[in-house]
């Protein structure tokens, strides 16, 4: 499907949302679908995100189903402010978002956040707070636009941000996800505008997740080659994403030190359990890091937007988490003259480390595996100079 096509056809869900919200009168049956809508749409729109694992789209349904629950329960005139100036400020962010997975880490701290602000939204109906809920409805222009909207000035500002920030990914990545909430911050505008003078909200908050929904649905699907070890992407996954780098990145080549020795004194199961303690340390590096297994106790990571000197302070953190951890291991008793070799085994506390070499590109056609071979050089630079260290 061309890109216009992908950015037109979602739009014909907008006007069947209008008709079911204007009717005066509905069927029964239609009557009951609509008003199930919303928990159908969020609720079965959410597993199905949880289970292919697009983190953006659970968000997404979220974020909508705290904005509707959020009109529905409370008429206060501050919190519908409040929604309409997050919601598409969200929605905007998360199109720009990295698609984490909903259970890591960083998918986890995204949905704190909604959660914090659906708190901060709760507590603007306090007495103390009416100064700073009455500056939402602040003009921020000398012009009336209340003939068009009842929408105040400032979540205009921010509908228009939020949709000019997704309308800019869809041009660059063309990723049907990105059309689907271009349409679902249409939606959930018609959703606030109505709301303002007493409309039902409720269908086009429904519509917004559908439209986030098909998006997700028509993206090409995610297959990633992992390692069996470390559970990491492999070099085929790395070499993507090499091909989907901004104009600024940085790079890392990331090597446990003399882990041949390592594996030839403790053995292969203690090697593959370091292994695993050196990848899991790896995956909590700051800045966006994106881990890769290259095998032979060599890693990659990949930062978006970050310089090369930001990537050098993460990794060094990283490499001071490694020194420290600790691995048990269990070794045979080596047999002693004159006496046979025990079956037991005598446990030890063995640790490694890292050295680390990080490089970014020196001008915007930079070939990005010309850069990666820059961090090997940055690496062996790393280890000449006495193992455990960052070199940039």
């Amino acid at each position: 499907m061309t890109r216009a096509a992908l950015l037109v056809a979602p739009a014909l869900l907008l006007p069947i949302a209008a008709v079911l919200a204007l009717a005066r009168t509905l069927p029964d049956a239609v009557t009951v679908a609509v008003h199930a809508a919303p928990l159908v749409v969020f609720g079965g729109g959410a597993l199905l995100g949880l289970v292919i694992r697009r983190g953006r789209l659970v968000l997404g349904l979220v974020v909508l189903a705290l904005a509707d629950r959020a009109l529905v329960h409370f008429g206060d005139r501050a919190i519908f402010d409040a929604v309409a100036l997050l919601l598409p400020l969200n929605l905007g962010v998360i199109a720009w978002l990295g698609d984490a997975s909903p259970l890591a880490a960083r998918g986890a701290s995204w949905f704190g956040v909604a959660l914090l602000q659906a708190g901060v939204v709760g507590i603007l109906q306090r007495p103390e707070l009416t100064a700073l809920a009455a500056s939402l409805e602040r003009p921020l222009v000398a012009t009336n636009l209340g003939v068009w909207t009842a929408l105040p000035q400032v979540a205009l500002f921010a509908f228009a941000a939020a949709l000019g920030l997704v309308l800019a990914r869809f041009l660059v990545d063309g990723r049907p996800l990105f059309a689907g909430a271009a349409w679902a911050l249409v939606a959930s505008f018609l959703a606030l505008d109505g709301a303002s003078v007493g409309g039902p909200s409720s269908v086009h908050f429904a519509t917004a997740g559908l439209l986030l929904i098909g998006g997700a649905a028509w993206e090409p699907p995610r297959v990633a080659y992992l390692d069996d070890v470390t559970g990491l992407p492999v070099s085929l996954e790395l070499n993507k994403a090499l091909r989907r780098l901004p104009r600024r990145y940085a790079l890392a080549r990331v090597e446990i030190d003399e882990f041949v020795s390592f594996r030839g004194a403790h053995g292969t199961d203690a090697a593959r359990r370091m292994l695993r303690l050196v990848a899991k340390a790896l995956t909590k590096v700051g800045g966006g890091g994106r881990v890769f297994y290259c095998g032979a106790h060599t890693f990659a990571v990949v930062f978006r937007r970050t310089s090369a000197g930001t990537a050098v302070r993460h990794l060094d953190a990283v490499r001071h988490a490694v020194e420290a951890a600790t691995l048990d291991v269990s070794a045979p008793e080596p047999p002693r003259a004159g006496r046979p070799a025990r079956g037991g085994a005598a446990k030890r506390t063995v640790s490694v480390t890292i050295s680390v070499g990080v490089a970014q590109p020196v001008s915007r056609d930079a070939d990005p595996h010309e850069v990666l071979r820059a961090t090997e050089r940055a690496l062996e630079r790393a280890k000449q100079a006495g193992l455990n260290r960052v070199f940039a």
